[in-house]
């Protein structure tokens, strides 16, 4: 929802962040006396070097539980935040609701968690092909592309040993 900048109820902000500064923006919103709200989901890392644990659902973005009026400088100009998100002259805000179905899912483990996070492809895994062209099929991890989200494979064949690149998503393990 869009809201005036003299809208004297509290409201959920969308606060812009720099990058990786979700955490630190929340903290000194904290010590501003605001409520501040940044949810997290847990996704399977990507690469060796990739984040361990929860990350930003939002990546950059960040809630701040305030009156546009009243708090406009303590949010915009908190440091590691760009600002409070605008359209023309209306600020971005968010329902009460929404920000209480995303603490509800969170639970008390803090983050969001969507189905069973699944095990990182590597080589040697035995997968099978659940969609596409070759759907059905099992195979033989040999290398698992990560820029391109594909996994190359080593399908046995009525002619022999073949290999195949398949789209990540389209491949669990057998």
């Amino acid at each position: 929802m869009l809201i005036d900048l003299d809208d004297p109820h509290p409201r959920w902000l969308v606060v812009r962040t720099k990058p990786k500064q979700e955490r630190a923006v929340v903290e000194l919103l904290g010590h501003r006396a605001l409520q501040a709200y940044c949810p997290r989901v847990l996704e399977p890392r990507t690469h060796r070097r990739g984040p361990l644990g929860p990350v930003p659902l939002f990546p950059s973005y960040v809630f701040a539980y305030a009156v546009a009026g009243k708090h406009y400088s303590g949010v915009h100009y908190c440091h590691g935040a760009i600002g409070i998100l605008r359209f023309g002259n209306k600020l971005a805000a968010v329902e009460d609701e929404f920000i209480e179905l995303l603490r509800q899912r969170a639970g008390e483990r803090g983050y969001l968690a969507f189905g069973q996070v699944r095990r990182p492809l590597e080589k040697g895994m035995r997968v099978r092909v659940n969609a596409g062209p070759l759907a059905g099929y099992e195979g033989v991890v040999a290398a698992y592309l990560p820029a391109a989200e594909r996994v190359r494979l080593l399908l046995q064949l009525v002619t022999g040993v073949r290999r195949a690149e398949v789209d990540a998503r389209h491949v669990r393990c057998a």
